[in-house]
């Protein structure tokens, strides 16, 4: 901060803010002791360089007054202490001694210190008209103007361009975030944490509250690559070298930007954080590299060391020592741990430089507007048959019971000293089960609607059915009398003749009664020939015996008689009636 860079009022206002920044940091310290469950509650002299780092990015346009410049002091005080307080009492402690003791501290210019939240980032700025005169391996590129955001509406539209350029440049990967208040917040935590040079991030907080979407916003802001192991049954203490000797050689031999996303379900061994905690520490792992490797490192490292440091001779310490310190300017490490069990604080006492060498940001419970934006997100456009008031009401209503049970949670540790989550992606899966079940509900409700509607109609169709066969009916009735009255005559008819018929039926038995008193009287008859048959039947066979004796003699004399006796003409006469 000098003449040649800043005004004289800035120049002349800003070495009292150094005395006052070592004061607020020594108040802290005292007050904010470590506990069993504030045990990241460590403050050493690495918080004061990152305060003064941070302030080191601003310009001179962007701080022209000691009121800017004071809130931007305040900004950073905030986002290097207070960003790891747990609880909401602990930063309104941190919040009113920073007031009261700048106040008292400045005296009569007290007036120029604002209290009011205000927030510094550097990606504001749009991309620049490209001129034609640029050369060719120029890369258009939004400058890095750290500055304080002009409004909440203005950072949310920047940020949900910036999300849109991200689904489009990663595929496969969409990201669809909601950007309320308390997001946005984390999202420029992290945003200031990773662009700084060494900037390391260790951010806590229950599953589903965004810290890796986040970082991963946030890491494509400012054009770094994002690197994440990916965990297999087979992956082991090796597998982690190569990705940590990838991330060197993008890091350090590349020279470019990236970030390491590391989270507590990737500890499959607790030898990573060993690793991790010599990087976030001395920034380089022992024995990382083999020999030829290293050769092979340094050799490509020389044309890039002498561009950029021509002074330097090119020994080979020297370059491993450029290697080592572009890696560690470039490789941005975002510890993403849960709060939740006791894992979180042994791994922390363990390996300290998880907590020394990182810039803490604590995730804390969502507040009733961020679930109501969130709830309203998922919920605005899918399809509810209701009006826009009850709607907004079943929003709201799901924000509450999500508030509800938090604080249930709250009430049974206090009650039973036994701690249980309800995380934001627990209201995630909440929203998710209800549109599913609503889904479900609504296409059986469909269905049975459908099936009603079929029935209605089925039953106007039989109405139009009865009304015609009505008519029909009518007519068939005309039909039926005329039918009714023929048969009638007919009827008439068939009684005359049936009386006609009774008469000649009579007659016909009296008839039939005579013949059969005539056939029993044959039969009578029958039976008496019959018994006169049987008894000249004798004479009838010895009559055929005796026709066997006639020669033809004999005829021949009958013939000759002229006169036969009666007798021969009498059964001349019965062989002529037979």
């Amino acid at each position: 901060f000098c003449l040649t860079r800043f005004r004289e009022e800035i120049v002349e206002f800003l070495p009292r803010l150094i005395p006052l920044t070592r004061i607020v940091w020594q108040q802290t310290k005292v007050k904010m002791l470590p506990t069993p469950a504030k045990f990241h509650y460590i403050f050493n002299l690495r918080d004061l360089s990152r305060i003064w780092e941070g302030i080191l990015h601003v310009q001179d346009t962007e701080c022209p007054t000691s009121t800017l410049l004071l809130k931007l002091w305040r900004h950073e005080c905030y986002r290097v202490i207070a960003d790891r307080f747990t609880n909401e009492a602990d930063t309104k402690w941190f919040d009113t001694n920073l007031s009261n003791t700048t106040r008292n501290y400045l005296g009569e210019d007290a007036d120029v210190y604002d209290d009011s939240e205000t927030y510094f980032v550097d990606f504001l700025r749009d991309v620049p008209e490209p001129t034609g005169d640029e050369p060719d391996d120029f890369v258009l590129e939004a400058p890095k103007i750290y500055e304080e955001i002009p409004s909440w509406e203005f950072l949310k539209e920047k940020l949900l361009m910036y999300m849109a350029g991200y689904n489009e440049y990663v595929r496969g990967l969409p990201m669809d975030l909601v950007f309320f208040r308390d997001a946005m917040i984390h999202l420029m935590k992290i945003s200031r944490i990773i662009r700084t040079a060494r900037g390391n991030a260790l951010l806590v907080g229950v599953g589903g509250s965004g810290k890796q979407s986040l970082t991963r916003l946030a890491s494509f802001i400012a054009n770094y690559q994002t690197h994440q192991i990916t965990l297999t049954r087979s992956y082991n203490v090796s597998n982690f070298q190569d990705d940590l000797k990838f991330l060197y050689r993008v890091s350090g031999l590349q020279g470019k930007g990236i970030t390491f996303i590391f989270t507590d379900n990737d500890i499959k061994d607790e030898a990573f954080l060993e690793f991790l905690n010599n990087v976030l520490s001395a920034g380089e792992v022992a024995n990382l590299f083999a020999k030829d490797e290293l050769d092979e490192i340094t050799n490509e490292l020389v044309p890039i060391m002498k561009k950029k440091q021509p002074k330097r001779p090119p020994t080979r310490d020297n370059l491993y020592d450029f290697f080592i310190s572009s890696a560690r300017n470039n490789l941005h490490i975002t510890l993403c741990f849960s709060p939740v069990g006791e894992k979180f604080r042994s791994r922390s006492l363990k390996f300290p430089g998880l907590i020394s060498g990182c810039t803490m940001d604590w995730f804390s419970r969502w507040p009733k507007d961020a679930l109501v934006a969130v709830s309203n997100h998922f919920l605005v456009n899918f399809p509810i048959v209701s009006t826009a008031t009850v709607k907004q009401s079943l929003i709201a209503i799901m924000a509450d019971v999500q508030d509800i049970v938090a604080d249930t949670c709250i009430q049974y540790y206090a009650r039973f000293r036994r701690q249980s989550f309800v995380t934001p992606k627990s209201f995630l899966s909440f929203l998710d089960g209800y549109k599913t079940i609503y889904a479900q509900r609504q296409a059986d409700i469909n269905v049975l609607a459908e099936q009603m509607n079929m029935g209605l109609e089925k039953l106007r169709e039989a109405a139009i059915s009865v009304d015609e066969l009505r008519k029909d009916l009518v007519e068939k009735e005309k039909d039926i009398l005329v039918a009714s009255a023929k048969a009638e005559e007919v009827l008439s008819g068939v009684t005359q003749v049936a009386s006609v018929a009774e008469k000649v039926k009579a007659e016909v038995k009296e008839v039939a009664d005579r013949a059969t008193a005539i056939v029993e009287e044959i039969a009578v008859d029958k039976a008496i020939a019959e018994e006169k048959l049987e008894d000249a039947r004798p004479a009838l066979e010895e009559a055929e015996a005796a026709l066997l004796t006639i020669k033809a003699a004999d005829i021949a004399t009958v013939r000759k008689l002229g006169k036969p006796p009666y007798l021969v003409t009498l059964i001349m006469d019965v062989v002529l009636i037979l």
